[in-house]
């Protein structure tokens, strides 16, 4: 046991250690200040009344209220056609343009506006993932668009059998006892091999070291995102080789289950392309790896494939993870009031009987179900700024007469938006047929159009008021198939499934929980469920 003296000097090594820290870490974060974009004096900033930068108390309301923080910016700048600025991660600042200016920054080019250097900017992936073409060039999810349409009957037919699959060995087909689950964290699962499945197809997709590396590769991109943007801009560097150390370890498991398929693919792409076959996987992987060949070629190697498979998967898993989670409490809560499971089971039974089968057709008949999906992703999306873009120019105005800086970041506040109680009724409550019955008006006022085509209230559509996939030229291209996938997974859940809240929640839904700009869903969140008897 050390003597007293020396527990003293001890002390007071550590207690100098600690200030000297502390003074370094202030230094530093006023460095990124001073080398930070700088905006013209008639850029308002929140809560500051004219003052030039933010108070120390208005940057912790982003870590701490940042709801009331952006509701704040909507109602007093948005709303009024002005543009504000919001405090954002670290010492950054972001540029919130009216929520009229849509249509402006969505028609700017990327030379002007980029969405691509936007992304970047709140990846940081340079520091912990790869180059940063993986998003400034981002043809993985590029092909996804050009080649969707071509492949997604079959690919509905395919994650029908996938996502029956994954149920029958997550959830157990026990139709006796009831049995409880962490929702977010089996989701996760569910979603992981369901998208695989359309990403690299059998076997891999139910291989569970492939999915269990990749889901954390998914989870880390979005840790080691808000740890760079946080850092100030000096110490990036500094803490990337560990950022990649930790990343790379991940990649490495992923590489050993990936590296047979990518070579069985290799061999069939040299033997398609020398007998001008057509008879190979019609998967993202197989679509990748064409492209790739042609467009690409320096790419065409075991370790950037794996990379940007890994930023496939990162864009199909997360945000689906997160929305099919809140879409389970969602109608769950929603049940009492609106008998939403029935409604529900009544609706798939009748598209599926109609059709026979699952297909575009079917997807397309189910509104109620949209509906759902639009309501959960308008109160619950993960992120709550849309249409992120960086300026690329040094004399950009906006509509209202701000002259933006080179470097600044732009966007506009989506949640405010989608939660406005000038456009709807009681705007903070989860109402699951919403939209149908707007798109059921829709189709009383014209006769001639059915509420499944209803321009502007579906679950795929985007706008100013409900901007989750952002919108224009650059909004997310998998939304297609992330649609068919949550529907699907809904539909197998509410048909084959009776599930309600634990006991230990009070039959309440576990809350939505804001950390800065970002809402996690529920993730110690848990459901009981039992097989329905036949």
């Amino acid at each position: 046991m050390a003597s007293w003296p020396s527990f003293t000097i001890f002390s007071s090594v550590f207690q100098n250690v600690g200030v000297d820290v502390l003074l370094l870490l202030v230094a530093l974060y006023f460095s990124d200040w001073f080398f930070s974009t700088h905006y013209p004096p008639n850029l308002p900033r929140i809560r500051e009344n004219g003052k030039k930068r933010f108070s120390l108390r208005t940057r912790l309301a982003y870590y701490t209220d940042c709801a009331n923080l952006y509701r704040e910016a909507y109602d007093t700048y948005s709303k009024q056609g002005k543009t504000c600025l919001v405090p954002g991660l670290g010492f950054r600042n972001e540029v919130i343009v009216s929520s009229t200016s849509l249509r402006w920054i969505t028609s700017q080019p990327d030379h002007v506006l980029s969405a691509p250097e936007g992304f970047r900017d709140i990846d940081q992936l340079e520091y912990h993932t790869g180059p940063k073409t993986l998003v400034t060039d981002a043809w993985q999810g590029m092909i996804v668009r050009r080649d969707m349409n071509r492949i997604l009957e079959r690919l509905v037919f395919v994650l029908n059998d996938e996502l029956k699959y994954a149920f029958d060995t997550r959830f157990g087909t026990d139709a006796e006892d009831w049995t409880e689950i962490n929702l977010y964290k089996t989701m996760k699962c569910i979603v992981a091999q369901g998208s695989s499945r359309f990403t690299v197809g059998l076997p891999l997709c139910r291989n569970e070291a492939y999915l269990t590396s990749t889901s954390k590769f998914a989870d880390n991109f979005v840790l080691w995102a808000g740890i760079m943007g946080f850092l100030p801009r000096l110490l990036r560097p500094i803490f990337s080789p560990l950022a990649m150390l930790f990343n790379m370890s991940t990649v490495r498991n992923i590489k050993r289950e990936f590296k047979p398929i990518y070579e069985q693919r290799m061999r069939l792409l040299q033997r398609s392309a020398d007998e001008n076959g057509t008879d190979e996987p019609q998967d993202h992987l197989q679509l990748m790896l064409r492209y790739a060949q042609t467009d690409r070629q320096a790419e065409l190697n075991f370790h950037d494939i794996t990379l940007r498979l890994c930023m496939a998967n990162f864009g199909s898993y997360h945000q689906t993870s997160v929305a099919i989670t809140n879409i389970v409490f969602n109608i769950l809560a929603s049940d009492p009031e609106y008998n939403t499971i029935a409604v529900l089971r009544d609706e798939i039974a009748t598209a599926v009987q109609t059709e026979h089968a699952w297909t575009k057709s079917t997807i397309a008949k189910m509104t109620r179900t949209d509906s759902i999906l639009r309501e959960t992703l308008r109160l619950n999306s993960f992120g709550n700024r849309g249409v992120l873009r960086k300026v690329m120019v040094a004399d950009l105005r906006t509509e209202d007469g701000v002259l933006l800086p080179k470097g600044a970041m732009v966007s506009m506040l989506a949640h405010p938006a989608q939660s406005d109680a000038a456009v709807y009724d009681h705007p903070l409550q989860f109402d699951p047929f919403r939209f149908s019955r707007m798109r059921e008006s829709a189709a009383d006022a014209s006769p001639d159009r059915d509420a499944d085509a209803a321009p502007g209230l579906t679950f795929v559509s985007t706008g100013a008021r409900f901007l989750p996939f952002g919108h224009g030229r650059h909004a997310c291209p998998g939304r297609f198939l992330v649609d068919f996938e949550l529907k699907m997974i809904v539909a197998y859940l509410v048909m084959h499934y009776d599930f309600a809240f634990v006991d230990a929640d009070g039959g309440k839904r576990p809350e939505t929980v804001w950390m800065a700009e970002a809402m996690f869903p529920p993730t110690a969140g848990k459901i009981k469920f039992r097989r329905r008897k036949a």
